[in-house]
């Protein structure tokens, strides 16, 4: 931190400014009303207001721009601005941009040299900030990450970030960072040029005052203005050739739904045609373009469902019997299970931070499981490896046991074992008998409801269900499933304790099939009984991936496995067969053998490559093994078949609601999009709906009737569409 001021000190809401001894201005912002600083429209005002009174004093030697919040030099753009932008006017928004890119830009346009010292979160319109200093110094400790993720809102960086990024490190590096909205670590940065140092925290300031001594005493960085200032050269077969190259990776990436990237890319390239000032009102222009766009504004209301998710306590605000801000984290968690599911969890905790004992009566599954938990934990998202010393530094926090008595300290207990009621029962009682009055205990099921499970225990308080889904590392969603009995104090720590694993935890009641499984039903379902009216595999998932999922039915069927699917198909259809009677065609294929992708054959026959399976083909013999079943051929449109895919998931949406099986309807649409992969740029399938209108709706399913009841308007839709309400109300 820098010493004391001396002669200029200036305070405001979210800045200091202080002159140090030698002339070097220090601008140290500090946003108290949000968890992290975000670029808010007091902080451009005083920022503005501070370089005002620079220009008015004694030229200074240099000046610095840092933060002085721990961890985080500036995560963005406050979202309240950005979701203001689809009501403003194209020239508003254009006008608002060339605002921010000037603000930004008098950081270099001074006889002084800038610099900005970035230690934590550096994001979005944060980096631009930082790209407007001549100098960047960030530092090498793990929370300092930089990125441009305004793609994944739908946008572009609107404040300069494009014209001085490929100005900085070329057109083809710049596209890469902006168009896949990535983080990179303080190292990677240096490495590629967007910043001038990475030093550790404790020398970050000290180096920032040497890099500002040598460029004032030098004049280096007035070259560097110089070079940024005009148009930069790029041969015509390299334009030709990162164009073609980079359309079809940001094509393969997006399936076409995003106008982002491409338009990330188009705006580079055109950018990088013409001098910096004339860049900037081409990136403006291209920025208003999206945020009119109807995909940013699903996208942006995707961020803002989860930025409630992570201030929600799983309760209701008014409820009193809670744990309080006070109430400690757990820190002893445990696992029963070592099967895939136990030791994804357990990994999970690992990467978190956590010791974690896990326990399994199988001495040999026990064992065997270790190696790949590490293996998990440690894996690194950057290198798409695991990391052999994190792994064997992660060894020393887990600790395995054959005996329930290993739980006898932990605060939470996480049951995973078969999905089998009585089992299940079996040792959810012997861990109600070792563990302390004030343990929370939890089970990871997606089938057993938790009202049945709970009768295994004295207490059902402090018992509730950990819905996680497979596999653990990649998918973020947690199904927090209350019982009857479930205390909001359960809840909520169960709430806490997802998300210190950096998981989006939904409360939902019980009921069959829970949220998730419960709306995926009518999806799966609906694939099978269009196979058997003659429909092929092929045209059945190539619309679903067109409308956005990220796998068509049939190919999910095979990934889940179809035995699985069969004994879940058993629980759904006893609770809602009026509807989604179960399919034949699942057990004859179980029964044939053909049970997915781990036995290399479903309804797609599958290779190995690599260590992942890849669909060969379709799987020989299945039209045998349906023409048993087979309903009369139906003559169908591409239309028809999404909606007949996914318009019987928002008749259960809407019964999921009348149920009041979650607390509020954006849960349902956050749900889908982290389980389900429904596409962020619809907004959820309650959102999708809206778009659509419950008469559209209704007008899209009255040929449909005759299918049965899984294709008639539930009330709720039927009043809707009377009365022209939606299902959401938020925006």
């Amino acid at each position: 931190m820098p010493p004391p001021a001396r002669d200029l000190r200036r305070e405001a809401k979210t800045l200091t400014v202080e002159r140090l001894d030698d002339g070097v201005v220090v601008l140290s912002f500090y946003v108290g009303d949000h968890r992290q600083n975000v670029i808010t429209e007091d902080v451009l005002r005083e920022l503005a207001a501070a370089l005002d009174a620079i220009d008015a004093g004694p030229e200074p030697r240099g000046v610095v721009v840092q933060s002085a919040r721990a961890g985080s030099f500036f995560a963005g753009a406050d979202i309240a601005r950005l979701q203001t932008l689809k009501d403003r006017s194209r020239t508003e928004i254009e006008q608002l941009c060339a605002a921010g890119r000037g603000l930004f830009g008098r950081l270099s346009e001074r006889p002084w040299p800038s610099l900005a010292v970035i230690d934590g979160t550096c994001l979005g319109g944060g980096l631009e900030l930082a790209l407007g200093c001549d100098l960047r110094i960030a530092t090498s400790e793990p929370h300092t990450v930089l990125g441009l993720p305004e793609v994944k809102l739908g946008l572009l960086p609107g404040w300069g970030g494009t014209v001085r990024l490929a100005r900085l490190l070329g057109p083809g590096p710049a596209v890469e960072l902006a168009a896949a909205g990535e983080t990179i670590d303080g190292p990677t940065a240096a490495r590629i040029g967007l910043i001038d140092a990475c030093v550790p925290a404790t020398q970050a300031f000290a180096s920032a005052r040497r890099l500002i001594d040598h460029h004032a005493d030098t004049r280096d960085y007035l070259a560097r203005r110089r070079r940024q200032a005009g148009f930069i050269e790029l041969d015509p077969q390299e334009r030709a050739f990162l164009e073609a190259t980079s359309t079809a990776v940001i094509l393969g990436r997006t399936g076409g739904h995003y106008p982002a990237p491409p338009t990330i890319l188009a705006t580079i390239l055109a950018g990088a045609a013409v001098a910096a000032e004339e860049a900037g009102h081409i990136e403006g222009a291209a920025f208003a373009t999206l945020a009119h766009s109807p995909v940013a504004t699903q996208l942006v209301r995707v961020f803002r469902l989860g930025e409630r998710n992570r201030h929600d306590s799983g309760i209701d605000a008014h409820s009193i019997n809670t744990p309080g801000d006070d109430a400690p984290p757990l820190e002893r968690p445990a696992v029963v299970g070592a099967g895939i599911m136990g030791a994804g969890i357990a990994a999970s905790h690992l990467r978190a931070g956590f010791a974690v004992t896990l326990v399994d009566v199988q001495a040999e599954t026990l064992a065997r499981s270790v190696a790949g938990i590490l293996d998990e934990a440690a894996w690194d998202r950057a290198t798409k490896r695991t990391d052999p010393a994190r792994a064997l530094a992660l060894a020393g926090r887990l600790r395995t046991a054959t005996q329930a008595s290993a739980l006898a300290t932990a605060d939470l207990v996480i049951e995973s074992v078969l999905e089998r009621t009585d089992i299940k029962r079996q040792v959810l009682a012997e861990i109600e008998q070792v563990v302390g009055p004030d343990t929370v205990i939890a089970t990871n099921t997606s089938t057993n409801p938790i009202t049945k499970l709970a009768t295994a225990l004295a207490d059902p308080s402090r018992f509730c269900g950990l819905h996680f889904f497979n596999p653990v590392r990649r998918m973020t969603l947690v199904e927090v499933v209350r019982g009857p009995a479930t205390s909001d104090r359960t809840i909520e720590i169960a709430v806490a304790h997802a998300k210190r694993l950096g998981k989006c935890p939904i409360v939902v009641r019980d009921s069959p099939g829970f949220l998730v499984n419960r709306l995926l039903m009518p999806y799966l379902h609906e694939s099978v009984e269009m196979l058997r009216e003659g429909g092929e595999a092929k045209r059945i998932d190539r619309v679903a991936r067109s409308f956005g999922m990220p796998m068509g039915p049939l190919e999910l069927y095979d990934m889940i496995g179809l035995d699985t699917a069969f004994y879940a198909g058993l629980v759904l259809d006893d609770a809602y067969g009026d509807r989604i009677e179960a399919s034949p065609v699942i057990p004859a294929l179980v029964r044939s053998g053909r049970l997915g992708c781990k036995s290399g054959a479903g309804f797609y026959r599958y290779a190995m490559r690599g260590t992942r399976p890849r669909i060969e083909r379709p799987e020989d013999g299945v039209a045998a093994l349906i023409e048993p079943y087979a309903l009369p051929a139906r003559a169908t449109s591409d239309g028809v078949i999404a909606d007949r895919l996914l318009l019987p998931v928002v008749l259960e949406a809407t019964r999921v609601l009348d149920e009041g099986i979650v607390r509020d309807g954006r849960d349902i649409d956050l749900a889908v999009i982290h389980a389900l992969g429904f596409p962020a740029f619809r907004g959820g399938v309650l959102a999708w709906a809206d778009s659509l209108g419950a008469a559209e709706i209704i007008r899209r399913l009255a040929p449909l009737a005759d299918l049965g009841i899984r294709m008639h308007p539930t009330p709720r839709l039927i009043e809707m569409a009377r009365s022209g309400g939606h299902f959401l109300t938020d925006d």
